[in-house]
């Protein structure tokens, strides 16, 4: 048995203490529908961002799901376009992974874009300068290349580079 200390007139369990969202949500049927919804609504994003190529399926938000209707939100009229070609696939997929959905409606939302583009981008990396020996080699291979894209490419590189020892 847990004992819950008493201050200022109310127990631990009284004031949520020690408990975790999912364990809050499920405390009563009502909050634990929704604990459950949103369990939901997370299968379905995964199944549809592993189903579909990036960055159309990472772009793609579950917003509902009503009487069999499953509601996509993407950020985008392109993204909708696309979406729209794959929702016989999207239908297939869900249904073989015992998902209730009859249609799909596509929403777009605007500020979607930024989310799911902030979401996927890496952080920055930060390198250190290159040393000479490797500034040599780069700028050898520059010189003597036949490609003109990897010509162009190593010189921004060594331009980065000499900006760096710079500063």
């Amino acid at each position: 048995m847990a004992l819950f200390y008493k201050k200022n007139g109310a127990s631990r369990r009284d004031r949520g203490e020690g408990k975790t969202a999912a364990n809050w949500l499920g405390h009563d049927s009502r909050r634990g529908r929704l604990l459950e919804t949103a369990e939901q609504f997370n299968l379905i994003q995964g199944l549809i961002a592993q189903a579909l190529q990036l960055p159309v399926g990472h772009a793609c938000r579950v917003v509902g799901l009503e009487n069999g209707t499953l509601i996509i939100a993407v950020p985008s009229a392109a993204h909708a376009a696309k979406i729209r070609q794959l929702t016989t696939t999207i239908h297939q997929l869900l249904v073989a992974k015992g998902q209730r959905v009859d249609q799909i409606r596509i929403k777009i939302q605007a500020g979607l874009k930024n989310t799911a583009i902030t979401a996927a981008s890496p952080p920055p990396i930060h390198m250190p300068p290159l040393g000479e020996q490797a500034r040599g080699a780069l700028l050898e291979l520059q010189q003597t290349t036949d490609n003109q894209g990897l010509a162009e490419t190593l010189a921004r590189i060594l331009e980065k580079n000499q900006a760096k020892r710079q500063s």
